[in-house]
């Protein structure tokens, strides 16, 4: 009998976003599992970056995700096979980096680390991905600010609005790390100032919004209560007025992540309560979600989103 239309995906969490070919390699990884050949994960993962040409914003959302999904056993292997290669040198660093955020990576680690990216930048100088490495290896270690932006210079002189470049300085002048929520704000207000509104930073004034709300809703007592109010203030309404209003659009965004800034943004949308909007922006995430932000507090991201999208579907009708 022939299929009278095909079934909606089930929404799942989707590290590789919209990349195809990303997501058919972590399904081999993950298929092949820990006691499967290594030097063959090590193929489809050189095949895949060798594959993704000078796109700098893609090969950073590969690294990310491959960084994430990919046994470290699997990525010094691949180092110690083939030290000339760039993207070996620097996915054994990310893999360092990215594990830097459960616990910290020991001296000799940071080291190899450092070390790898100074070789990888050596052999690719455009790249800006292995001075994004050593960004965040400063940022874990907290380094001081002339450190840091020295870093920062090097990453933008390449690609000026690379993504992964603005959050992790988001972080880093935060108050939580070494700055303050004015250095925190006086960025994003900078980047919004100067950036191309097709930017792959153009969510950064919504991460704001989304950071501060969290932070008030951590805050407890009458300050989660009231965290809510956040969205109807000027500044939020027009920042989510704009997103709503461009980038859905065919071709106005285009970066390798636009999927999870749009996860951000209708999460922001339903924390609003602003739901018709959350359910145009529900049908163009298609099931494809992120970790952040429906993970807040603890919770199952993915239980996180249905119980927001129904509520959107419910509320718009």
């Amino acid at each position: 009998m022939p299929l009278l239309g095909r079934r909606k995906p089930t929404p799942r969490l989707t590290p590789e976003l919209d990349d195809t070919e990303l997501g058919h390699v972590c399904r081999r990884l993950a298929e092949r599992g820990v006691g499967s050949p290594r030097a063959l994960a090590v193929a489809v993962i050189e095949k895949l970056l060798d594959d993704t040409g000078g796109d700098w914003d893609r090969r950073c959302h590969r690294l990310a995700v491959l960084a994430e999904v990919s046994l470290p056993g699997v990525q010094r292997l691949w180092m110690e096979r083939r030290p000339d290669h760039p993207d070996a040198l620097t996915l054994f660093a990310w893999g360092i980096m990215a594990r830097g955020r459960h616990a910290p990576p020991s001296p000799d680690e940071c080291q190899m680390a450092w070390h790898a990216c100074v070789e990888a930048s050596r052999l690719r100088p455009a790249d800006p991905s292995p001075w994004i490495v050593r960004l965040g290896l400063l940022r874990q270690r907290r380094r001081p600010n002339h450190e840091v932006f020295a870093l920062w210079r090097e990453i933008t002189a390449r690609d000026p609005w690379n993504r992964e470049a603005h959050l992790q300085m988001f972080g880093y002048l935060s108050p939580q790390e070494c700055g303050t929520r004015g250095q925190m704000l006086d960025f994003v207000d900078e980047v919004r100032a100067v950036a191309p509104a097709s930017a792959p930073t153009a969510a950064m004034p919504l991460w704001s919004l989304v950071e501060r709300y969290h932070a008030a809703l951590g805050q407890g007592g009458v300050g989660a209560l009231t965290a809510v109010h956040l969205w109807e203030h000027g500044e939020a309404v027009h920042v989510l007025e704009v997103a709503t209003a461009t980038w859905l659009r065919p071709g106005h965004l285009t970066h390798a992540t636009l999927l999870a800034d749009l996860n951000m943004l209708v999460y922001a949308l339903c924390e609003a309560r602003k739901h018709a909007s959350a359910a145009e922006v529900f049908a163009a995430v298609g099931g494809k979600i992120t970790p952040f932000p429906w993970s807040r507090g603890g919770a199952d991201p993915v239980s996180a989103f249905l119980s927001a999208q129904k509520r959107a579907q419910q509320t718009s009708r």
